[in-house]
């Protein structure tokens, strides 16, 4: 009986270790759940494969937010985003002041303008500011929305990295 006890506990004990690097949610540290080099199944290197969503104008999800909901969708269920319950991507900034820096080179808002995906990235629900913990949302979203909180837009808003690399420290 003591013997099958310590076996379970340093199973329980290894599975809490393994687990680490999900601290900030299930993207894992070693890359390939996200990239694969000769298992891609999509543009870019990805490891996983597009959905059929659709954006709000009904058009197909595309580039890096087909990516990310490749994981993120109702099937598979890993934090599932529902297009229309969720902010827009896929669309022409005309209204908020986003940075140029934080579009894809097409002038598109996609979830990597908010997001950036990476476990180096240690912010809440891996924004691409610190929200300490979610509690500042309202000056993150000032950030491209200074006219919905003018009193809380201190600063520009910081560029995101490139959905294919990580952040360089």
């Amino acid at each position: 009986m003591m013997k099958k006890l310590i076996i379970l506990s340093f199973v329980a004990l290894m599975f809490i270790i393994a687990n680490n690097g999900y601290a900030f949610g299930p993207h894992d540290e070693n890359c390939i759940e996200c990239h694969s080099v000769h298992q891609a199944k999509a543009p870019k290197l990805a490891a996983v494969a597009a959905t059929g969503e659709k954006y709000l104008t009904g058009e197909p999800v595309k580039g890096v937010d087909a990516f990310c909901l490749g994981c993120h969708n109702k099937n598979v269920g890993i934090m599932p985003v529902e297009m229309h319950k969720t902010h827009p991507v896929g669309v022409t900034p005309k209204k908020a002041k986003v940075p140029p820096t934080n579009l894809s080179a097409e002038g598109i808002f996609t979830c990597t303008s908010c997001h950036d995906p990476h476990p180096s990235n240690p912010n809440y629900k891996y924004l691409i500011l610190d929200t300490k913990g979610g509690k500042d949302l309202g000056k993150f979203c000032a950030y491209c929305h200074p006219a919905q909180a003018p009193a809380v837009r201190a600063e520009a808003a910081p560029a995101s990295a490139p959905a294919t690399a990580p952040k360089k420290k």
